[in-house]
């Protein structure tokens, strides 16, 4: 597996799970991809994990929200795409006819993101690190298990 060191604008770069069980999910991906799981509070009731293997950050989770729930959407993967400015190209994908779900907004002092709608009803999100991360980070570094 190559280790990949930086994304460059436009290519997905993280994937996050949206789940409805965190737990099961956990116990699942590590039986069948052996990651491991770092959970880190994110609100009184929010947990955000962190998939890694061998050390490496290689994907997120998290629990669908109460609205989503409600508004039934199904567990699902959540596709980024590195992008030099979440609010110039949200923008422009509004006026290609794209719709904002959820415009751009700062995660923390780590990124801003956004999630959009393409023309043709596909969901994927935006991101533009704001934090330069050390050279040896996992999150830097991140893993590709794709062909090498």
């Amino acid at each position: 597996m190559a280790n990949i060191e930086k994304h460059d604008p436009g290519e997905f770069c993280w994937v996050e799970l949206a789940t409805t069980n965190q737990a099961a999910a956990q116990a699942f991906y590590a039986q069948i991809f052996g990651w491991s799981a770092k959970n880190m509070p994110t609100g009184p009731d929010e947990v955000y994990t962190i998939f890694q293997l061998e050390g490496r950050d290689v994907a997120a989770g998290c629990a669908l929200r109460p609205d989503q729930l409600s508004g039934g959407v199904p567990p699902h993967w959540n596709l980024y795409v590195a992008v030099q400015s979440a609010d110039a190209t949200a923008a422009r994908a509004k006026e290609l006819g794209g719709t904002l779900l959820a415009p751009p907004f700062d995660v923390f002092d780590a990124g801003r993101m956004a999630v959009l709608q393409d023309p043709t009803g596909a969901i994927f999100s935006l991101w533009h690190p704001t934090r330069i991360l050390e050279p040896e980070s996992p999150a830097r570094m991140g893993r590709f298990a794709g062909p090498t």
